[in-house]
């Protein structure tokens, strides 16, 4: 999980998110401007300085002026003919809702320009305050989506957000990430399986100290996910993909056998070497290789193999670290 925009806020909406992105999202990229800095919390300020988890993005001006005049275009659509988006946004009248909210929410002027707050001021959607413009939670979240899209157009990223509130409007748009979502909570799930406790009792700093420990085993985790990735669409659950890696080992012994060597025939060093569980380079199958007598076809196979064997055991070691957090 990398190369991903996250809005709609600063910071997740859920620290539960957060947490769990701690553990297993290789990075992401809120939307932050400048002026917005002063506003993060001590928690996530320093997930951003001790992790590689969170890279803070400024929007550009084009960036804005895009998103800006996208939803000028779609709001013309849906104030023209209301009840046609009724489903979109799960309610009778949303134009009359950005106008009179319950509650406001400030998006910051950096990443907008003057053809959406034009728009908004003169149709009574937004209130002018110090820094940005004051709208309706719904107003935000889809001006925001807009933005967070023309950002990842831009930067060859995907899109994702910890809110499922507004999914018929991105899934009317194609803004919905499906595969992002899908990895999102399948990973969520192989970890709520494994962490021995609740994650929300589990503190931030432990969390921030655990990821640093175990950085190459979380891009191997990752790996291994991405590899599963086709199987999800045919129902492979959490437990089946934790089962996977309990015999991982025996790969390798296939692929040999296959090379056409018998296991009685491997010198008991190479069997030995093959069957460690701590073997974690590469540099071992010149070794192996050596041990066996095997010739440059045979090397590359085992070669292969045992690329798919390291990335599977960090995964492995991976796994077994998660049960031991406290």
């Amino acid at each position: 999980m990398e190369n991903l925009v996250y809005f709609p806020t600063f910071e997740p909406l859920s620290q539960k998110w957060l947490k769990f992105a701690i553990l297993y999202v290789e990075n992401f990229n809120p939307i932050i401007p400048y002026s917005g800095n002063s506003q993060l919390s001590n928690a996530y300020v320093k997930v951003i300085e001790e992790t590689d988890l969170i890279v803070p993005y400024q929007p550009k001006y084009d960036q804005g002026d895009r998103a800006s005049v996208k939803v000028v275009d779609f709001f013309d659509k849906v104030m023209g003919k209301p009840d046609r988006y009724v489903n979109v946004f799960n309610k009778p009248n949303i134009i009359r809702d950005f106008q009179n909210p319950k509650e406001r929410f400030k998006i910051y002027s950096e990443k907008f320009s003057y053809t959406f707050e034009d728009f908004c001021l003169k149709n009574r959607l937004a209130i002018k305050t110090d820094g940005g413009v004051l709208v309706s939670e719904e107003l935000a979240f889809i001006y925001l989506a807009f933005l967070a899209e023309e950002i990842a157009y831009d930067e060859g990223k995907s899109i994702i957000t910890d809110s499922n509130r507004f999914d018929n409007f991105l899934n009317f748009n194609r803004m919905n990430p499906h595969g992002v979502r899908i990895r999102t909570d399948f990973a969520q799930g192989i970890l709520s399986l494994l962490i021995p406790k609740n994650i929300t009792e589990i503190s931030i700093d432990r969390l921030i100290v655990f990821r640093r420990k175990q950085r190459n085993r979380i891009r191997a985790f990752n790996h291994e996910l991405n590899h599963a990735f086709d199987q999800l669409q045919n129902g492979i659950t959490e437990e089946a993909f934790v089962e996977r890696f309990t015999n991982i080992y025996s790969e390798l012994t296939s692929e040999i056998l296959a090379q056409g060597i018998g296991i009685a025939s491997i010198p008991l060093g190479t069997y030995l070497l093959m069957s460690n569980s701590d073997t974690k380079g590469l540099e071992y199958v010149n070794q192996i290789a050596g041990g066996l007598g095997l010739i440059m076809a045979g090397r590359l196979a085992i070669g292969r193999r045992w690329k798919e064997i390291v990335s599977k055991h960090n995964c492995k070691r991976y796994l077994t670290q998660l049960q031991q957090i406290r």
